[in-house]
């Protein structure tokens, strides 16, 4: 499945790059990034005006953000779905679903935080899509109670919902205006592509019980119990990657913000790099009583 004209925000007045400095990525491989400091960030913090070349005039001129929408990104879905159901006999029935896929963009989301990195390359966009799910897995089952066989368990049910899925992906971001030009929300690590950041899987169980009690023919009172999450796991929605340095510390040890004596996950400098930022809902139970007439 592929969409096309999706639409999006990029930063219609970012300039030129000054020059072009040694940046890595998390794997190991190096090249050169573009930069837009007036003079090129040869020293720790670089020490110039950031934003171009206006900032050599004589009084500096400020530099503008200016984002346009529009409708230039595109994504591609590929999956497989596999589906089993059996339906209900001898009391049970029971629906299986597994979902293989993958989901490749360049970046389309209406958020100032995600616009292009480098207006002047989309293509350098392209990456894992912040929606892919690798794998999907949800079953349910509910096992009905007879309805005339004994007063205890007549009219009783018993359902389940199980759902797992493979982790979503995160851009690694440096966390400021690393490459000077003016807007800093955007700047990723060194040479890192998007959505780099491999996060947490999902794991949850929900169930819930039930019983009818008749009152009248035509009355009947239901009390259920249902329970969320029965297991109480963990299950990460979002990570703070902000990963506080231009570049990959542990490839460029000079890159700026680095420090020699603070180094956390991938040698970033900030100690909450890579922690859980947000959580999805622990257990919940809840109770209910329904009057059917």
């Amino acid at each position: 499945m592929r969409g096309v004209h999706l639409g999006s925000f990029f930063n219609v007045n970012q300039p030129p790059p000054t020059c072009q400095v040694a940046a890595h990525t998390s794997s190991g491989g190096s090249g050169l990034k573009d930069d837009y400091h007036v003079i090129c960030p040869t020293l720790n913090p670089p020490l110039n005006f950031p934003g171009t070349l206006a900032g050599q005039l004589n009084p500096p001129k400020a530099i503008a953000v200016y984002f346009e929408a529009d409708s230039k990104w595109d994504s591609v879905f590929d999956g497989l779905l596999v589906n089993f159901n059996k339906r209900l006999s001898h009391h049970f029935d029971l629906g299986l679903d597994y979902t293989y896929s993958k989901g490749i963009d360049n970046g389309p989301n209406p958020s100032f935080v995600l616009i292009p990195q480098d207006s002047r390359h989309f293509d350098r966009e392209r990456a894992i899509s912040a929606d892919d799910v690798r794998h999907r897995f949800v079953g349910n089952a509910t096992i009905y109670g007879p309805t005339h066989m004994n007063p205890i368990i007549n009219n009783f049910q018993l359902g389940t919902i199980v759902t797992l899925e493979s982790p979503h992906h995160f851009t690694k971001f440096s966390g400021f205006d690393s490459n000077g030009d003016v807007f800093g929300n955007n700047d990723r690590v060194g040479l890192e592509p998007r959505n780099t950041f491999e996060g947490d899987t999902f794991q949850t169980v929900d169930l819930r019980i039930s019983r009818i009690f008749p009152i009248t023919e035509r009355t009947r009172l239901e009390a259920l119990a249902e329970a969320f999450n029965l297991m109480n796991n963990v299950n990460i929605r979002f990570f703070n990657t902000a990963y506080g340095a231009a570049d990959f510390c542990n490839q460029n040890p000079t890159a700026q913000n680095c420090s020699s004596t603070a180094s956390f996950r991938e040698g970033s400098p900030n100690p909450l790099y890579g922690t859980p930022r947000a959580v999805f809902n622990p257990r919940q139970v809840q109770f209910a009583l329904r009057l059917n007439f």
